[in-house]
């Protein structure tokens, strides 16, 4: 099993990181997250694994998954909300993955803006 792709903390309980491989989603598991959140379009890069690959190996873990595609640095109002609404439902630990995280940290911050 591959280590775990970096994570950072934006707060105690979203988390942010590049590409997620599917054999790392049992180690994901592990560490305590309870949501999986790809803002990756699939076939943004050669070789990058499919959500659905990834999804799977998630929900044999029990993880629950959201899909919000997003293109880098243009993630739009819509896209936050439903981050913030995955936020509000999560029932601990997110990370969310893209290509390194940066459009996952950005969706966060415009979530905040938002009213609600």
């Amino acid at each position: 099993m591959p280590a775990i792709t970096p994570i950072t903390p934006i707060t105690p309980t979203y988390h942010v990181s590049p590409q997620v491989d599917p054999r790392e989603v049992a180690a994901i598991a592990a560490a305590g997250y309870t949501t999986l959140v790809c803002m990756r379009p699939d076939g943004e890069m050669a070789g990058q694994p499919a959500w659905a690959q990834v999804e799977a190996e998630a929900k044999k873990h029990g993880l629950k998954t959201h899909y919000i595609p997003a293109q880098s640095g243009a993630v739009t109002p819509a896209q936050a909300a439903q981050l913030k609404q995955v936020l509000a439902q999560a029932p601990g630990k997110v990370l969310a993955y893209c290509a390194s995280g940066n459009r996952c940290a950005m969706a966060y911050q415009m979530a905040r803006q938002l009213p609600g």
